[in-house]
């Protein structure tokens, strides 16, 4: 009876420990706060880009815990698409203000000739390191490793998967897709959303997450030209490189409060050159001169300016001529 007890107690720690990602690695970087299989799972139960957008924004769920505007509260992520022949592309967008966006990552398909669907979801440079890419993955028993003869035991590989099976892949590629964006937008925002405070570092990244083992990172882009379309439009936010974005805290629920941007002040020689805004005053007559040893003339010691003397006329007009007669 022990032993069984002990047996059932091994095995619920394991699955607990299945449902949460083993180890996670801290990149330092704002896009350990938005969870990429997290958001890749809910894509694949989402009947449409609509469900997708509120499972992405829906606190229960654990995908989000950006705060990029440094408000105090997760920001609302925006859906929108992009299209060019057979790729599709699901941009997952965050509005930092009225006139400024970034974008978090996009969910990258691509159709081939036979139906099959390429998916990978990539998170964007500003947020995460170069490179960062997932995609849905399983793992199938081969029969024996190559050249290791029938007698060698099964090997587990991970091999790709077509999603088109996935209801919002295929919505994706119905007559329902073409150009659909979020209805909402900066200071807008659908009813039923309210922002929470960003979760701590431990309580973040203790939550269950049982989809983890479903979706693998990879180092190869398989949907090049569903990338190519997406890198002539990327949004980024020209502000976001001098703000400190910063992980939440370690422990609790509080988020540190990123630093406040320093203001870029013109340089030096920038500001001597620029005119005054007021003509500066005259200095005062009691001001010393720069020779202090060099006195300056008085006024009243300068001989008076006498006018020019006029020659004295003649006494006599001097006397004519005789005439000739």
């Amino acid at each position: 009876m022990k032993s069984l007890f002990l047996l059932a107690s091994l095995t619920l720690s394991l699955s607990a420990g299945a449902a949460r990602p083993q180890q996670v690695d801290s990149t330092g970087m704002a896009g350990d706060l938005f969870d990429l299989r997290g958001a890749l799972d809910h894509f694949r139960n989402a009947k449409d880009l609509e469900a997708f957008e509120k499972a992405v924004n829906t606190d229960a769920n654990k995908v989000s815990n950006l705060d990029l505007d440094a408000n105090g509260e997760v920001d609302y992520v925006q859906v929108h698409t992009l299209a060019e022949g057979d790729a599709r592309i699901v941009v997952l967008r965050i509005q930092i203000a009225k006139d400024e966006a970034q974008d978090v990552a996009s969910i990258q398909m691509e159709r081939a000739k036979e139906g099959a669907v390429t998916l990978q979801i990539r998170g964007d440079e500003a947020l995460y390191p170069e490179g960062t890419i997932i995609e849905p993955s399983e793992q199938v028993k081969e029969g024996g490793r190559k050249g290791g003869g029938p007698l060698a035991p099964p090997a587990q590989i991970t091999v790709w998967v077509d999603v088109w099976g996935w209801p919002c892949v295929q919505w994706c590629y119905g007559p329902a897709w073409w150009d659909w964006n979020s209805p909402w937008y900066y200071g807008y925002y659908p009813p039923w959303w309210r922002p929470w405070r960003p979760w701590g570092w431990n309580a973040w990244w203790g939550f269950p997450r049982p989809y983890w083992g479903w979706y693998h990172p990879v180092n190869v882009c398989r949907v090049e030209r569903a990338h190519n379309v997406y890198m002539h439009r990327r949004t980024i936010s020209p502000s976001l490189g001098r703000r400190s974005v910063t992980q939440p805290a370690r422990t609790g629920r509080e988020i540190d409060k990123p630093a406040p941007a320093r203001e870029i002040g013109k340089p030096v020689e920038r500001e001597r050159m620029k005119e005054p805004s007021t003509r500066p005053e005259r200095k005062p007559a009691t001001q010393p001169s720069k020779n202090p040893d060099r006195k300056a003339p008085s006024r009243t010691s300068r001989p008076p300016r006498q006018s020019p003397q006029k020659s004295p006329a003649p006494s006599r007009a001097p006397a004519r001529p005789p005439s000739k007669r």
